[in-house]
């Protein structure tokens, strides 16, 4: 960029240079005590060396302005290329995490699977141990029951 700032103030001091030369030249025509033929070929000489000045002015900037063009296509391409190969980059780390996300989600499941399993055969377990507790609540009570029929005809009989 600095460069780029010297060349134009390059640029703008040929400018000026060249534009003083006119307005020089041009005054020193005017006050010269000359005659209208040799004027004329004075204002002639300055002429074509003015117009041969501002013919290297064009051809510099032209050169100038090709140099630019071709510098910022240079640019474009090289961002173009890094654009992609960080599009490529992402596409590959996106690949990476996808996959990472079905292992995880097929851990998950497994886990999940062995977890419902587990649950499953401590529910059957749970069944079993309220079925024995059931059956041997069930027998207390009759027992408990027999027991109390067994005195109420012990007391009906010592009324009796």
């Amino acid at each position: 960029m600095e460069n780029e700032e010297n060349k134009s103030s390059g640029s703008s001091f040929f400018k000026g240079f060249f534009f003083g030369g006119l307005v020089g030249a041009g005054l020193a025509l005017l006050y010269a005590p000359k005659s209208g033929k040799e004027l004329r070929e004075d204002i002639k000489k300055k002429s074509a060396e003015l117009k041969k000045d501002a013919d290297i002015l064009y051809e510099e900037a032209k050169t100038r302005t090709t140099e630019l063009i071709e510098k910022g296509l240079k640019q474009a391409e090289e961002l173009k290329k890094e654009a992609e190969k960080k599009l490529e980059e992402a596409k590959i780390k996106a690949a990476e995490i996808i996959e990472e996300s079905k292992k995880l989600a097929e851990e998950l499941k497994h886990k999940a699977e062995a977890t419902l399993v587990d649950t499953k055969d401590l529910v059957e377990e749970g069944k079993k141990v309220v079925k024995d507790k059931k059956s041997k609540i069930k027998q207390a009570v009759e027992a408990g029951k027999e027991k109390f029929e067994e005195e109420m005809k012990k007391a009906k009989s010592k009324k009796a």
